[in-house]
């Protein structure tokens, strides 16, 4: 494989030395025509540290802060706001796990490597190597940082899921020395740092964490940073300034404050480190915090007496005295490449003795199923159990085998097609099948699953095989007798079903897939988390699936427009792409394989089960719950997600149950009615978009209630909305509804014209409105051109069978 990798400079480590060597007269890589691009917070981008997002802009100023992900292609670049960066900031790019190679981000446009091989997938893993700490790095416009602006792939190139949830997260903060100042060579500046040699990152490392490495020079407790950086507490909680940081509910807080503030007397000091602590405290309720002795001793009876004074049994004094000898430095107080590996090696027993946390790297794992004797469902999830942090390997097979030795299914991680199955038999508008994108193996923790692209053949007997480096640093698995596994007999009827470890399927999908087209079927579903695409084809109406409760029976998947959606679809043939029972011609076109569950089937029920996309906020249209049928019931259930959360389009029934989202999370076709529920909005946005057709019914919600997420404000989200000149006869009320102040005093959004004199036929009405307490509240200042209707018009609209034309939603009754 031919790789041409683009820096201004390579790194060579000697020791404890750095020998910088200049890139040369290499000629400028030339641009490529249409070249694919990608924003940083795509949700198949890894972000690891402290990023700040500026609409879809990712900046961070912290050495170490990384991202990693897979895809495909020949050639791998990106796009950064250099503009007002006067010390560029460096990076360390890997490709396939090859050799790091420095690149330094002293212009927009970088080209990290070409020349790969487009027929196969890739890993890339981008670190911060360092972020100058004397420039400004807190203060837009920053002199010194990464601004990523998108990530560039080579033509129709995509990225692929790499979906790794570590077992643990881990925060640091410190000073320079958590920075990784002065790592390389004895001289400050941004050549001799290295944030990803330092002891957090390789703290972090060695438990297989996510990690936020947050170390600014000079700072301390009571003494501010260069760079315009505040006290450690005044920077607390930002990735910089103006950007608050996210929740990050760490496992373990580690604190390394004390050397900067030697100026300043004990007393002073310990009192600011006794409230740092309870500042941290307050932030991370749950965190063990470890609190550092500076490695030089600096403070340390105050830090001592600081933990002792916050009476917390999970606030840790960690005496370093001794770890550190004389050739652990370079200068007096910043520890070398060794220093920190030493530093690293004594903190990560200390995390291992306090948390129990595991950093056995993979030998022998558990693997499941394993047995011939007891009989696994057919539709079973592969898992290898390691005793410690696992990562996958950037190519390598799985195979599953017949005991003859047939193959019948291979998860190739380096092949494209690895990633692409069918799902509940979905076909487009032209009757072909659809393929659609999937995690083919993911990782949480010490676990690995592998998700095969079929059901397997029932009361049969199979083995697998595993390539070596599969799972990097595990041998892999050859014989048949390591891994083998029966599986179970089909049930003998599809009238009900069961889903579960002990059920008949151990997943939704397969259970559906297991009712014969017409026939009318009940799926009870065991509590647990289902993490799988579910599809209900238009050919299998009258399915009716049942939880354990919405609190217990949890369907979720991570998928969403650039997975499955419209830009995922761009370049697929319309013949598979073009979606079913279209009931827009032109919106309609894609957007209906990006759903964690769709239904396009008739006469179907959905109680006591909570569905819930795990795209993250942000991070693309998706939606929880797609149902393009008629009759579709939704009783008792949580329907959870961001923007497009739920979708009905047909008629539908929603009752007593908790739907939450911020952009149009209720929106579809209509009609449309919810009743005696809870509509929780977590930013600002809008309720409801509605695409009735004339003089059909949109959403009516009855007794509902209209909450808030802590990051929704006063006067911020809308009732509904809608674009005039597309659907001008939209229909969205409310009656007997309880709505807290976040909701807009407008009410309600028109646009394309923004004039009620050209919304003649919308119809956005309420009636008797109410605070959460059952006040009526001022509706005065609504939408000129919505209205309050009369008691005789909400008790018209009080019945779904009058708003069905006939229908009578049947609920399920509830299993005690």
């Amino acid at each position: 494989m031919k790789k041409a990798l683009f820096s201004l400079c390579f790194v060579i480590l000697l020791g404890i030395g750095v020998l910088t060597v200049p890139a040369g007269n290499a000629a400028p890589v030339a641009a490529v025509a249409n070249p694919a691009t990608f924003g940083p917070f795509d949700p198949r981008i890894e972000l690891d540290g402290h990023w700040g997002r500026d609409d879809d802009v990712a900046i961070t100023v912290n050495s170490g802060s990384s991202l990693r992900f897979r895809f495909t292609g020949d050639r791998l670049g990106a796009w950064f706001d250099t503009e007002s960066i006067t010390v560029p900031a460096q990076l360390y790019v890997s490709v396939d796990r090859a050799e790091p190679v420095l690149v330094k981000v002293d212009e927009d446009h970088k080209v990290f490597v070409e020349g790969l091989d487009p027929t196969v997938a890739h890993t890339a893993e981008i670190l911060v190597k360092d972020v100058d700490e004397y420039a400004n790095r807190w203060i837009v416009p920053l002199q010194s940082g990464v601004v990523l602006e998108k990530i560039e792939l080579a033509p129709l190139a995509t990225l692929i899921p790499l979906p790794t949830t570590a077992e643990h997260r881990i925060e640091f903060y410190g000073d320079s020395i958590t920075q990784g100042v002065m790592a390389l060579c004895p001289e400050l500046g941004i050549d001799c740092a290295d944030g990803t040699k330092s002891y957090p990152q390789l703290v972090g490392n060695a438990f297989g964490a996510d990690t936020n490495q947050i170390g600014f020079g000079k700072q301390g407790i009571i003494q501010p940073g260069h760079g315009n950086v505040g006290t450690a507490a005044e920077s607390f909680g930002w990735n910089l300034a103006g950007f608050p940081a996210a929740p990050f509910d760490p496992g373990a807080v580690v604190v390394n404050f004390g050397t900067n503030d030697a100026p300043y007397p004990s007393s002073e000091f310990t009192r600011g480190y006794l409230a740092y602590l309870r500042q941290v405290r307050a932030a991370n309720p749950r965190s063990l915090i470890l609190a550092m002795r500076p490695f030089n001793g600096t403070h340390s009876a105050g830090i001592k007496s600081a933990v002792a004074a916050t009476q917390d049994r999970r606030i840790v004094y960690v005496d370093t005295t001794g770890w550190l000898g004389a050739d652990d430095f370079n200068g007096s107080t910043h520890p070398n490449v060794k220093g920190h590996q030493v530093a690293a090696a004594r903190l990560t027993k200390v995390l291992e003795r306090l948390t129990g946390w595991k950093t056995a790297r993979p030998s022998v794992p558990e693997l499941s199923p394993r047995s011939t004797a007891d009989a696994t469902c057919s539709d079973t999830t592969l898992t290898m159990t390691f005793q410690g942090p696992v990562q996958l390997g950037v190519q390598g097979k799985l195979r599953i085998h017949r005991t003859g030795g047939e193959v019948v299914d291979t998860i190739d991680l380096a092949d494209l097609t690895s990633y692409q199955r069918f799902i509940g038999d979905a076909r487009s508008d032209f009757g072909q099948l659809h393929t659609w994108t999937y995690q083919a193996v993911t990782v949480d923790g010490r676990t690995v699953s592998i998700h095969p692209h079929q059901r397997l053949a029932p009361g049969q007997v199979y083995y697998v095989t595993v390539d070596p480096g599969f799972v990097v640093g595990h041998p892999g698995i050859v014989e048949p007798s390591q891994w083998m596994f029966r599986t179970r007999h089909d049930p003998a009827s599809d009238s009900r079903l069961t889903v579960g470890e002990d059920g008949d399927f151990c997943t939704v999908q397969g259970a559906i897939d297991f009712v014969a087209e017409g026939n009318r079927s009940r799926i009870d579903v065991a509590p647990g988390l289902y993490r799988e695409l579910v599809y209900v084809p238009q050919t299998k109406p009258g399915i009716t699936i049942v939880g354990a409760g919405a609190g217990r029976t949890i369907i979720g998947y991570p998928n969403n427009n650039l997975l499955n959606g419209d830009y995922a679809m761009a370049n697929v043939p319309i013949e598979q792409a073009y979606c079913p029972r279209r009931v827009l011609a032109q919106p309609d076109r894609f957007n209906c394989w990006r759903a964690a569950m769709g239904v396009d089937a008739d006469d179907f029920t959905l109680a006591d089960a909570t569905v819930q996309n795990l795209t993250p906020y942000r991070g693309s249209q998706a939606e929880a719950f797609r149902g393009n049928g008629e009759r579709i019931v939704l009783a008792r259930v949580r329907i959870m997600g961001y923007q497009d959360s739920l979708r009905l389009q047909g008629k539908g029934f929603v009752t007593d149950s908790y739907i939450e989202g911020d952009v149009d999370f209720v929106w579809g076709t209509g009609g449309v009615f919810i009743q005696n529920s809870e509509l929780k909005a977590l930013h600002e946005g809008y309720y409801n978009q509605v695409r009735n057709s004339d003089n059909g019914p949109g959403n009516i919600f009855v007794n509902v209630r209209l909450t808030r997420g802590p990051d929704a404000p006063d006067d911020s989200v809308f009732l509904g909305r809608v674009e005039l000149s597309r659907f001008p006869t939209s229909q969205v009320v409310f009656i007997d509804s309880a709505m807290d102040t976040h909701v807009k005093k407008q009410g309600f959004q028109i646009t394309s014209p923004n004039d009620c004199a050209a919304a003649g036929q919308v119809r956005f009405w309420e009636y008797r409105s109410t605070d959460l307490s059952g006040r009526p509240i001022d509706t005065s200042t609504r939408l000129a051109c919505s209205r309050q209707l009369s008691d005789d018009e909400a008790a018209a609209l009080r019945d779904p069978s009058k708003v069905f034309g006939g229908w009578q939603p049947v609920v399920p009754r509830p299993e005690r």
